[in-house]
C-alpha cells in the first residue's frame, strides 16, 4: 500500500515538473516577463481551469466570483507572454480577454437560461469568444522572440487589472439590478 501511494505521488510530481519546469524562456503564473510556448500555455490554462473547478465545487457563488476575478491577472500574464512568443504586443488579445471577463462576470449571478431577457444571447456570445481565445494558443512561436514586446495597456499590469475588476464589479451590479437579483 505504501508503495502505491509513493508511485502515484511520484507520477504527479513528474507530470507537474514536465509541464512547469523553469527554463530561460518561461516564468511563473504571476509574471509578465518572458514568454510561454504553446505547451506551457496549454499547461497553464489547465492549471488555472483546474483551480477554478476546485473552487467551484465549494458552491459558494460569491467566493467563486471573487476567485474568477482574481484569476484574470494570471490570464492576462498568460496572454501577454504568449503574444510575445509569436511576435505581437498583444493589445488586441488583452482587450479581447478583458471583454470576455467583463461579460462573464456581469452575468455570473443571472440565470441566463430561465431569463426572458437578452442575457442568454450575451452568454452565448461570450462562449464563442472563449473559442476564439484558443487562437493565440495555436499560433506557433517565433524562434527569436522579442522579450521587450508589451501591450501599452499592460505597462502597469496591477493598475490595469484593478481597473478591469472595478468595471466587472460595476457591470455585475448593474446587470443584476436590471435583472432584479440582489447580490449582497
Amino acid at each position: 500500500m505504501q508503495n502505491k501511494n509513493s508511485d502515484w505521488r511520484q507520477e504527479i510530481y513528474q507530470l507537474w515538473s514536465f509541464i512547469f519546469k523553469e527554463t530561460e524562456n518561461t516564468t511563473s503564473f504571476f509574471s509578465f516577463e518572458g514568454i510561454l510556448n504553446r505547451q506551457y500555455a496549454w499547461g497553464t490554462v489547465a492549471v488555472i481551469y483546474a483551480f477554478l473547478c476546485i473552487v467551484n465545487v465549494l458552491r459558494i457563488p460569491l467566493i467563486t466570483y471573487i476567485v474568477g476575478l482574481m484569476s484574470f491577472y494570471c490570464i492576462l500574464a498568460l496572454v501577454q507572454k504568449r503574444c510575445r512568443d509569436f511576435g505581437s504586443k498583444g493589445t488586441f488579445w488583452v482587450i479581447f480577454v478583458t471583454l470576455i471577463m467583463v461579460l462573464e462576470s456581469s452575468l455570473y449571478f443571472v440565470d441566463v437560461f430561465h431569463s426572458e431577457l437578452v442575457w442568454k444571447y450575451i452568454w452565448y456570445a461570450s462562449g464563442i469568444m472563449y473559442i476564439c481565445l484558443l487562437i493565440p494558443a495555436l499560433i506557433p512561436g517565433k524562434p527569436d522572440a522579442d522579450m521587450n514586446l508589451r501591450s501599452p495597456l499592460l505597462k502597469y499590469p496591477l493598475l490595469y487589472t484593478a481597473v478591469c475588476w472595478v468595471l466587472a464589479i460595476v457591470a455585475t451590479l448593474a446587470v443584476n439590478h436590471y435583472a432584479g437579483i440582489e447580490v449582497f
